[in-house]
């Protein structure tokens, strides 16, 4: 089962490739989630594949995670911002300008560096180490029954959510740590669930589920508090610059608001997934 799990995860990431390059709609976004899976699936199983290679994997793709990153979260930004400006009917110029067409007018160069970065030999390198891995399709102990080692890699998850959750402090970057280990516990489950349907589908269902809404609502806090802190920033350099600042100030208090209102679907999202997680 490990070796299909693999090959599924690197499949999504290269059948994403071009789309991403050739900016289509969704592309680059499409592409940084399968990247994603493929570095969940990477440290997920890390104790039963290859644990050097995969390593070195997980690291290759963390950097071309980070420039699509860069890429994708200008998209965000100019979303988030142009959505919340229409709720609140702003169409102020010099504030759309600021919050969405800066922000748009970045996104043709950032895009084109990242096609350069992809003809590099650091790319190549890094495709070749992928291919590499599931081409070896190493696993530790392959006589092991696959429900074992797949429970084992559900349960290591359930432990990495709890502790980011024992974690919680009301701070922004807390509240980020357990959504980047609801994120690896979603694609985990769904990992397995694609590979094996058979494999306690109703418990790893609900685990890729909960784990789902969790992602989904930190995901919008974090935006959404992004989006606060730009706006203070940008009230700051619309005041030096002589335009009218104070509607900066009333668009953050609703990207807050905004952010408080998403934490609320934490903790049943939460009891959902611990409740999954009590696998046979």
């Amino acid at each position: 089962m490990l070796p299909e799990i693999l090959r599924r995860a690197a499949a999504g990431v290269e059948c994403t490739t071009t789309a991403a390059l050739a900016d289509e709609p969704d592309g680059v976004h499409q592409h940084r989630v399968q990247v994603r899976r493929l570095r969940s699936v990477l440290a997920g199983f890390q104790d039963d594949l290859d644990s050097r290679a995969a390593r070195r994997l997980r690291v290759a793709y963390a950097e071309w995670g980070r420039e699509l990153g860069v890429v994708r979260d200008i998209e965000v930004r100019a979303d988030v911002a142009d959505e919340l400006l229409a709720r609140a009917g702003i169409d102020d110029p010099a504030v759309v300008r600021r919050l969405v067409g800066s922000e748009r007018d970045a996104y043709p160069g950032a895009h084109a560096r990242l096609v350069e970065l992809a003809r590099s030999p650091r790319s190549r390198e890094r495709e070749r180490m992928l291919r590499a891995l599931v081409d070896a399709a190493f696993v530790v102990d392959p006589g092991r029954p696959a429900a074992g080692v797949l429970a084992a890699a559900l349960s290591r998850q359930a432990h990495r959510v709890r502790k980011a959750e024992g974690r919680l402090d009301g701070s922004d970057e807390a509240y980020h740590d357990l959504r980047k280990a609801a994120r690896r516990t979603r694609y985990v489950a769904e990992a397995v669930a694609d590979a094996v349907p058979d494999l306690y589908p109703k418990k790893v269902g609900g685990i890729a589920s909960a784990g789902d809404d969790l992602h989904d609502a930190l995901g919008g806090h974090r935006d959404a508090m992004l989006l606060a802190y730009r706006l203070r920033r940008e009230e700051a350099l619309a005041g030096r610059a002589g335009e009218p600042s104070a509607v900066y100030a009333r668009v953050a208090d609703i990207a807050r608001d905004d952010a408080a209102a998403r934490l609320e679907a934490v903790p049943s999202a939460m009891r959902r997934l611990t409740a999954a997680f009590r696998l046979p």
